[in-house]
């Protein structure tokens, strides 16, 4: 996104100022209304998010949830204190829910925690980012990457997902901003502080989000210590650092060993140990195996032309443009660093290169910038380069914006139907529990944040034979519910049946209209008639909305790219649905 050529007037001058301030805000506008409309809209991509994040947080705010075997106190890889800021994020809505006495359904907090402390933390960042490349780099390069960060599909996901790897997204874009700061300034003795900061971010990122981020660190860290080796800004930088390192431990050591009730526990450690040191038969490759091929088709997905542009930035920004230590240090060396880990484990998840997203955008934002300014300094004709410039913008925001559109019209009915258990509950005063269950559709659940205080949810019998996630214990303290070690949790991922109920104790159902497989024991609650869903005898219907059909048969473009109605008589778009109802038991 080139701005006007720069004329040698001072009239000119200004003019190109206004127009970059414009430009500038304009962006930061258009970032803001994108994190708002993902903060309410956007779906949740991956059930590990609800019930390692979200099930738990529901326990520390509301007294229940589900409870995986990553937190029985006998394994503790997931952190209380990683939860316990989005649920103090929460109390000024508890305030005013206190003070007007006015009944809100439970799930605003679930959108309140998403848009203020997840959507919010990434918006900030990437403006933290994007100022800093103004400073750094250009604006030019700044513009491009606002651009490629606001319109992407991955950063759309990613910077509302409750998830450690999101976490560190934000927290290294931050480290980012402050190490571009940093890199190549004479001033040693300047570089201090926001040494000191970046640094502080890296540590957030790695120490309070996910441990195997503090490798994106690891550059400028090397560079730091390099470039100001035996000078007393380095001693500074260490001592401060180190004081910053010691509290975050004693923090993260004293919060978990007490809530787990567990002398000196160490969370971080144990990630680290069960994903790379775990035995035959259990660490995190017994959930699948994927080719290195499985991240490019993610990243072509969620960045389409963005991602290959940021890769070759990693070797044309420093060899061919201007600040070649920014480039290489601050964006190249922890792209393909993180690149190289993740894309030699085995086990491959979409999640596992969040972290890496502000790097992607960056890189291809620098390179894009360079470009078109080389371009235009060696091509008479400037509007040609103006002009596909312009195009180039236009095609990015089209198919990304497309690519978000369909995220949210094809697969965002488990959210939107989860909401009618509130509406459901204004009917009824009776303080019994009702249980609503999930069988083959148990992936799918947002979170109990949608599930009004007397409703618990349960799993039925389905074709699904791993480990389930149980139940934490009711009516204590957290710190009674979090030490408890359960029943049946194992890290082989080998099914207990004390984590399903029977049918008949289940007030509602969660299921889809697609066919079942009767040889697991599945029942076929939802058919269809007509293109109608008809529900079995002995329940009723409560809600049914269209998702797309993960087996179906489709053509076209549709299950990639969201197509206006307008268009699909000239571009191919069928798509198979399949009906996701909530239903309830007569009587």
């Amino acid at each position: 996104m080139d701005s006007v050529e720069p004329a040698t007037s001072v009239a000119g001058d200004e003019n190109t100022s206004i127009w970059q301030t414009a430009l500038g805000v304009s962006l930061v506008t258009l970032n803001v209304l994108m994190r708002l409309y993902c903060g309410i809209f956007m779906i949740i991509s991956d059930c590990d998010e609800t019930y390692n994040y979200w099930e738990p947080l529901n326990l520390i705010a509301r007294g229940f949830g589900k409870q995986t075997w990553e937190y029985s106190p006998a394994y503790a890889i997931r952190s209380y204190l990683y939860l316990i800021p989005y649920y103090v994020v929460t109390f000024p809505l508890r305030d005013y829910i206190h003070i007007t006495g006015e009944q809100l359904p439970d799930y605003y907090f679930f959108y309140f925690i998403r848009i203020f402390a997840l959507s919010g933390f990434t918006c900030f960042s990437e403006y933290k980012l994007f100022r800093s490349v103004q400073r750094n780099l250009s604006s030019y390069a700044a513009n491009w990457f606002l651009l490629f960060s606001t319109v992407s599909a991955g950063m759309s996901h990613a910077g509302v997902a409750f998830l450690p790897s999101s976490f560190a997204l934000g927290w290294i874009a931050l480290g980012t901003s402050f190490a571009l700061d940093v890199l190549t300034l004479e001033n040693t003795f300047a570089s201090v502080w926001p040494s000191v900061k970046a640094i502080t971010c890296f540590l957030f990122a790695g120490i309070f989000g996910w441990p195997f981020t503090l490798a994106l660190g690891l550059p400028f860290g090397v560079f730091t210590l390099a470039s100001r080796f035996q000078t007393d800004p380095l001693v500074r930088i260490v001592l401060l650092c180190t004081v910053v390192f010691v509290a975050m431990m004693i923090v993260l050591i004293s919060v978990d060993s007490y809530i787990y009730d567990r002398t000196m526990l160490f969370v971080p450690f144990n990630i680290v140990l069960y994903n790379v040191f775990s035995v035959e038969g259990e660490g995190p490759e017994i959930f699948g195996t994927e080719p290195f091929s499985y991240y490019a088709k993610n990243l072509l997905l969620n960045f389409n032309i963005v991602a290959p542009l940021g890769y070759i930035g990693v070797f044309i920004n420093p060899a061919f443009f201007g600040n070649k230590i920014r480039t290489l240090i601050g964006i190249g060396a922890p792209l393909m660093i993180w690149t190289y880990i993740f894309g030699n484990q085995a086990h491959k998840e979409e999640r596992f290169l969040y972290p890496i997203y502000p790097m992607i955008t960056l890189s291809a934002a620098v390179l894009t910038s360079n470009v078109f300014s080389e371009l235009k300094r060696r091509v008479h004709y400037k509007w040609v380069i103006r002009a596909t410039s312009t195009l180039s913008m236009m095609t990015v925001i089209a198919v990304s914006l497309l690519r978000v559109v369909n995220l949210i019209e094809n697969y965002s009915a488990p959210i939107t139907s989860a909401q009618v258990f509130a509406e459901v509950a204004k009917n009824d005063s009776s303080v019994t529990i009702k249980n609503v269950c999930v069988g083959r559709e148990w992936y799918h659940f947002p979170t109990s944040f949608f599930l009004p205080d007397t409703y618990r949810l349960k799993f039925i019998a389905s074709g699904f034979d791993g480990l389930l996630p149980g139940d934490f214990p009711e009516g204590v303290p957290l710190t009674k519910a979090a030490s408890k070690y359960p029943n049946g949790m194992n890290t082989r991922n080998i099914f207990s049946p004390d984590k399903i109920v029977e049918l008949e104790e289940c007030d509602f159902i969660i299921d889809n209209s697609s066919p079942v497989n009767h040889d697991n024991g599945e029942i076929q609650f939802i058919t269809i008639d007509n293109g109608t869903p008809v529900v079995i005898e002995g329940w009723e219907k409560v809600s049914c909305e269209k998702i797309i059909r993960p087996d179906g048969n489709h053509k076209g473009v549709g299950k990639l790219l969201y197509v206006p109605q307008a268009f699909r008589n000239y571009i191919p778009y069928d798509i198979e649905y399949m009906y996701y109802c909530v239903l309830k038991k007569e009587g």
